[in-house]
């Protein structure tokens, strides 16, 4: 089970998860370990993480690799399925009602756009996400437990897109109007897919 204690944390109930499970074939490693900044890209997410959410988690099926960050870690229980059970193993796995998800190659995260994310009013809600013109961003979203059986029913089925177990939930689009007026601009969606990218 994820840890963490209640104290001087922003974001309360909420469990801060990390997925990293991609492939990374476009980078040509492991890019969660690639150095950005000094340090590990992950940790550099990590930390920013462990400062907002008093309970975090990560995902992953390769956890000999991330033992640096003294993490709890759940894995896959669809293996092969992407970011999808990434979200279904963490909420799975979370003694909280949400998890809010984030990638493991988004080095620019806004940790004022996740706090409005987090605050808004989430009732009634399976999932809160930033839909911007270019399309969602569903791996830098709040996930409800609630939505597990339609994401089970997804993974079930050999359906492993995001997109499509979104169509069967209550979706909160949070507009790109109401992260620039936070944010100013969208750099926090920048993700990393190639070394140059670095």
């Amino acid at each position: 089970m994820e840890t963490g204690v209640e104290g001087d944390y922003p974001i309360h109930n909420m469990t801060g998860v990390i997925l990293a499970g991609g492939r990374s074939s476009r980078f040509g490693s492991n890019k969660a370990l690639a150095l950005f900044d000094g340090k590990p890209l992950i940790q550099r997410i990590a930390d920013l993480m462990s400062n907002l959410f008093p309970a975090c988690l990560l995902v992953t099926n390769t956890p000999a690799e991330y033992e640096f960050l003294s993490w709890p870690v759940t894995h896959d229980r669809y293996r092969g399925y992407g970011p999808l059970a990434g979200i279904h193993a963490a909420l799975l796995q979370i003694s909280t009602p949400r998890a809010f998800v984030v990638a493991c190659d988004m080095p620019n995260l806004s940790p004022e756009l996740i706090e409005y994310l987090c605050s808004i009013n989430g009732h009634g809600y399976d999932v809160i996400i930033p839909w911007l013109a270019r399309g969602q961003e569903p791996l830098f979203g709040i996930y409800h437990k609630r939505s597990l059986a339609v994401i089970n029913s997804c993974l079930e089925q050999k359906h492993c897109q995001i997109i499509r177990a979104l169509e069967n939930l209550q979706v909160r689009r949070v507009s790109e109007a109401e992260i620039l007026a936070v944010t100013g601009d969208l750099a926090c969606f920048k993700n990393i897919n190639r070394p140059t990218d670095l």
